[in-house]
């Protein structure tokens, strides 16, 4: 005869191991809930910021190539007729392009600057709670630029009032960066227009001067084309 006393018992290291199991699951679904709630928010708040700060970077790179090239150097020169009537504008090319470039390698040395540090969102600023904004442990991005790098000059001309109009050449960079941080991995698009000229002329540019040019753009009273 056999005796089954005992066996549908369970031992304290099964109790244990339960406990263990169901303590497991329940940080899983715990983090899988915090996720889902705190994701979108910190998503958006990464982005504003790492894009803030990619365009910090890239206006304070600029300055600099500007402070040291275009001291002695003329981007653009008026031309006008025996009258003084505003004909055109004649850029410097060689130097438009140098500026470019520059700027772009300063750039890309300032974004590779940003990658090695690492910012950090207050954990109650993700709870839309004004007095809890700077509160809680700091969740850490870091910022990857992974995209090249492309600075394209523009022209541009704006009316300034009274037969005055305001010519500007514009640095217009754009960049692919990743922005990393737990839960996310983000890719954001920066973009900026940063003026490497700026000049206020009398007369305004005939019509006729922009009739070859491609991929001219004009709306709200502002008209520009890329410079090739």
């Amino acid at each position: 005869m056999i005796n089954w006393q005992g066996k549908g018992q369970l031992t304290w290291r099964t109790y244990v191991g339960l406990l263990l199991f169901i303590l497991a699951l329940f940080a899983v679904v715990t983090v899988m809930i915090v996720e889902s709630r705190l994701q979108p928010v910190m998503q958006a708040w990464a982005k504003t910021r790492a894009t803030s700060l990619a365009t910090g970077a890239i206006n304070r790179a600029v300055e600099e190539v500007l402070g040291e090239t275009l001291e002695s150097t003329t981007l653009a020169k008026l031309i006008r007729d025996a009258e003084g009537s505003l004909q055109g504008v004649q850029y410097n090319m060689g130097a438009v392009n140098r500026v470019s470039s520059q700027a772009a390698q300063r750039i890309l040395e300032a974004l590779s600057r940003l990658e090695q540090e690492t910012f950090s969102i207050p954990l109650g600023q993700l709870t839309g709670l004004s007095f809890l904004a700077a509160r809680g442990p700091g969740i850490p991005v870091r910022m990857l630029p992974v995209g090249t790098l492309t600075a394209t000059p523009v022209a541009s001309f704006e009316s300034a009032g009274l037969n005055q109009t305001w010519h500007r050449v514009l640095l217009q960079v754009q960049i692919l960066i990743r922005v990393a941080a737990p839960f996310m991995a983000e890719e954001v698009v920066v973009s900026a227009r940063v003026p490497i000229l700026e000049e206020i002329f009398m007369g305004a540019v005939p019509s006729w001067y922009f009739a070859g040019q491609d991929n001219v753009t004009i709306g709200e009273g502002r008209l520009e084309f890329p410079l090739n």
